[in-house]
């Protein structure tokens, strides 16, 4: 009878534990789920502005081509910046779908590794374009507004800058990476511009793969139990 009893109070404590874990399972469901909301909320204005910035300089630049396609001194820029704006926002937007895209319905755990792969992507995009992006839209961009709107040819004006400004933007990108770094961390009193130095160090994406690779344990751990079990039965 006391047996009885006990394996009665164990069910209805297996009962209660199984309705909590489902429970926690399902806020954490929610949790993730406003999480993604608000991702896709963020990105909401990318394509807007892509479209209202992006339009005037993709006409700008296939006109620019038409005109000075033979002259590779301006093509080549040209070409960089055309290249760059169309790249960019079909990156962006490819990210930005398969966002929204998710299946919530999966596990928990795969929910969340896909989350962070998705931040992973668009963090890693995002310090590139900054670090790539001031090559492309300093000097080029310079070279081929004024060549197109006053017709001044900055090669012959500036012919001891041009050269120097590249190698500059060049050695920008390793020079942002290493003050970043030793920025990371030590500017708490400014959370955005922290936030920014983390990203072009890397922190973020460090520990972003951190975060996956506990869950990849986590994930094996089911099989380590189920083994366990095993032997024990044998």
């Amino acid at each position: 009878m006391n047996l009885d009893l006990l394996k009665t109070e164990w069910q209805a404590r297996d009962q209660r534990l199984e309705q909590a874990v489902r429970m926690n399972t399902q806020m954490l469901r929610l949790s993730l789920l406003e999480q993604h909301r608000r991702d896709i909320a963020k990105w909401s204005w990318t394509d807007k502005y892509e479209i209202i910035a992006g339009t005037p300089v993709l006409i700008y630049l296939i006109w620019f081509l038409s005109h000075h396609i033979s002259n590779w001194q301006f093509a080549l820029p040209a070409f960089a910046l055309l290249a760059w704006t169309v790249a960019m926002p079909i990156c962006n937007h490819r990210l930005r779908h398969a966002l929204q895209d998710m299946d919530f319905s999966q596990p928990v755990t795969v929910v969340q590794k896909q989350l962070a792969e998705h931040k992973t992507r668009r963090l890693n995009l995002l310090k590139w374009a900054f670090l790539l992006g001031q090559i492309v839209w300093f000097i080029p961009f310079i070279l081929v507004l004024f060549k197109g709107v006053f017709g001044v040819d900055l090669y012959l004006k500036t012919a001891n800058f041009i050269g120097p400004s590249l190698l500059g933007g060049v050695l920008f990108i390793p020079l942002a990476i290493g003050i970043s770094k030793l920025l990371s961390g030590r500017l708490q009193h400014s959370v955005r511009f922290q936030a920014f130095t983390d990203i072009l160090a890397g922190n973020d994406i460090i520990r972003t793969r951190q975060f996956l690779a506990r869950i990849a344990q986590f994930e094996e751990m089911p099989d380590e139990f189920s083994t366990h079990a095993s032997n024990q039965s044998n």
